[in-house]
């Protein structure tokens, strides 16, 4: 059944913290404060109720999508059951999907049935490391038998998402390989709030370069993502390319806690941050990109390149705008090979699209600055 959505820009993102309680430890999750606490369905309802008449009554938004988090928001799939099954009896009467990140560690063989009979009006994405040590390694999940056939037949088009640590990192590109060549997509974010170092940064980009070379040889598979950004580097005065908010945190989404009170994003939850330093979305100033904009990278080639999350900024430096400065030299990593593989690979194409060419444009341009640094000399913030 085709539930009407389009999946446009023009999309409201409605977060639900179903959960506080999660049954795995990760090494590098930023849920600090977990707990056996749990959302009630009707009061989710009556949340989705409220955002369903604001992207009504909105010039911004013509879609709703509604994002089932923790935790593990499996912990509270009663709740997400009912949610979908009240949706699809046309309870709002705008375009839906839902949406739930999981660990997939507690998929029933019943839940993977109802899973696959409403599949149209739910996806999920799992989380999952690389290989079953690099696994082990990050989440302690040697005693479930992870069933990720099940999420390629159900949602093909979804990727698996790696978090990379620095305790797999020297394995990074056999982890991504193995996964691509049994068939399954993958994407990956660096681990938030570690020591990352100049041979991490290292490690990472001899890691991406297995990646590379691997692209360039066998075109077949896809591309792992982090090779794939858009390389926008410049070589600028602040004034003219000023930092920008990477996330629709406080605009284009709301996520509301366990007891519905309303946050930008789950950053800013007490999951997060904790009770007494948690942010209700009214309490911050979304509109001024000053707010987290870092006065550091003001003058830096990455600055529009290197990702930055203001929750976590604000979790382990106390200010939006104060990235982790350690993350630099990876950065760096990431884009010169990205750089490279970019130009390398449409050097050898024989066509290209539209996307292709801009990706090609802006990657040589990059490559003008970013052959003037180098990981373990250069000093950041980067500039020539």
């Amino acid at each position: 059944m085709d539930w009407g959505f389009e999946g446009s820009t023009r999309r409201r993102t409605c977060m639900l913290m179903v959960t506080h309680a999660c049954n795995l430890n990760c090494i590098y999750c930023y849920e600090t404060h977990k707990k056996n606490a749990y959302m009630d369905t009707n009061l989710a309802k009556e949340i989705i109720l409220r955002e369903a008449q604001f992207v009504s009554e909105s010039d911004n938004f013509d879609e709703l999508e509604i994002d089932f988090m923790g935790g593990e928001p499996l912990m509270n799939f009663p709740l997400i059951k009912d949610v979908v099954k009240w949706l699809e009896t046309g309870a709002i009467n705008i375009p839906w999907i839902c949406f739930a990140t999981t660990n997939a560690t507690l998929l029933t063989d019943e839940i993977k049935a109802w899973l696959r009979k409403h599949k149209n009006a739910i996806t999920l994405g799992a989380s999952y490391d690389g290989n079953s040590k690099m696994q082990f390694t990050n989440r302690g999940t040697d005693k479930y038998n992870l069933d990720l056939a099940f999420f390629r037949e159900v949602w093909p088009h979804q990727a698996f998402h790696m978090t990379i640590s620095k305790e797999t990192l020297s394995t990074l590109a056999e982890g991504v390989l193995d996964m691509q060549e049994k068939g399954y997509k993958v994407e990956a974010g660096l681990a938030e709030g570690l020591d990352w170092t100049i041979d991490d940064a290292l490690m990472y980009r001899e890691q991406l370069c297995i990646l590379k070379d691997a692209y360039l040889k066998n075109t077949a598979l896809t591309t792992f993502n982090r090779l794939t950004r858009f390389v926008n580097v410049y070589d600028l005065p602040s004034t003219e390319k000023v930092q920008e908010k990477w996330c629709g945190t406080g605009k284009g989404m709301a996520t509301y806690d366990i007891d519905g009170k309303k946050y930008g994003c789950q950053m800013f939850t007490p999951l997060v941050l904790g009770k007494d330093k948690a942010i209700l979305t009214d309490a911050l100033d979304w509109d001024t990109p000053e707010s987290t904009a870092d006065n550091y990278c003001k003058n830096c080639v990455l600055r529009r390149f290197c990702s930055t999350c203001a929750g976590l900024n604000y979790k382990y430096r106390g200010s939006l705008a104060n990235r982790d400065k350690r993350y630099c030299a990876m950065m760096l990593a990431e884009a010169l090979t990205a750089c490279e593989f970019q130009v390398e690979r449409i050097a050898a194409m024989d066509k290209l699209d539209e996307q292709d060419a801009q990706h090609g444009q802006a990657a040589l341009q990059a490559y003008k600055v970013l052959r003037y640094l180098d990981i373990e000399k250069s000093q950041s913030p980067y500039t020539i």
